[in-house]
């Protein structure tokens, strides 16, 4: 985590509010199936935009806390905005903390939640292991994360979408080298038991979608289509750099966006393990 990006927000931003509202009733599932009894305190590191933390604070309220931590200063205050439209929630802190150097106590929280941020953490055995630290005895360690490769299946040309995958693996090894990348689902349970934990729960959320798409889902296509191509544009053969950008463009008659059998899916995989 570089103190030096602390004040924008990273350029995936835009995207993830996209998904986030594309998704939002699977993503609640998810949070729903975090074993949360009255009371709970619980922390949400790195909490980014507050999305998941305001999602565990109406599922606490009235009891309970939720503390919302995150190294930069730019996702704090889109967290504060966030949080500050919410009605009746759980009593919420928001706090600037290092994922590798928490500021809290030891066992202080009985839950601590992790949500699509492994990516991010340089380290993420070691954040993990101070997930680990700040909760009690007995208390979970909650990690919601995508396989990137496989995050969103939909039904483009087979061709393209082969292209796209290896472009994306290439990219990938030069931008993570052994790091998690952009697969760290396929990683998390090898982090979970380096990190001192045992893992209880695997659990698959699918978010499945057709035509035709609703305005949030056609707002995250787009977006997650433009992220793609800023990725990969330099290393697709012209011949697939051209097909992406049909598929990409709303007025295409054989894109997602106006073909009448269009459909896609989004995974997301929610771990649960125990201090």
């Amino acid at each position: 985590m570089d103190p030096e990006t602390t004040d924008a927000l990273p350029g995936y931003s835009a995207s993830l509010r996209a998904f986030h509202r594309a998704f939002h009733r699977e993503l609640r599932r998810a949070v729903a199936a975090v074993p949360l009894p009255p009371g709970s305190r619980v922390l949400d590191v790195p909490c980014g935009d507050g999305f998941y933390t305001a999602a565990l604070a109406r599922r606490l309220y009235p009891f309970g806390s939720v503390t919302a931590a995150d190294h930069s200063d730019a996702y704090l205050d889109a967290a504060r905005e966030r949080l500050g439209r919410q009605g009746r929630t759980a009593d919420i802190a928001v706090v600037k903390a290092d994922a590798y150097r928490l500021p809290f106590r030891d066992g202080e929280f009985d839950v601590a939640w992790c949500a699509r941020s492994l990516i991010s953490l340089d380290d993420p055995v070691a954040a993990l292991k101070e997930m680990r630290r700040v909760v009690r005895p007995g208390g979970l360690v909650a990690v919601l994360e995508d396989d990137e490769f496989h995050r969103m299946q939909v039904n483009v040309p087979v061709a393209l979408e082969l292209d796209v995958l290896r472009a994306v693996a290439d990219a990938a090894r030069e931008r993570y080298g052994s790091r998690a990348g952009l697969s760290p689902a396929r990683q998390v349970f090898r982090h979970l038991l380096d990190a001192g934990l045992r893992l209880e729960v695997r659990k698959t959320f699918a978010a499945d979608r057709h035509a035709p798409f609703d305005p949030a889902v056609r707002r995250y296509l787009r977006a997650h289509l433009k992220e793609t191509r800023d990725l990969i544009a330099d290393r697709l053969p012209p011949a697939a750099l051209a097909a992406l950008d049909r598929q990409s463009d709303p007025r295409d008659e054989g894109s997602p966006f106006r073909r009448p059998d269009a459909e896609l899916t989004c995974l997301t995989t929610l771990f649960l393990a125990r201090k």
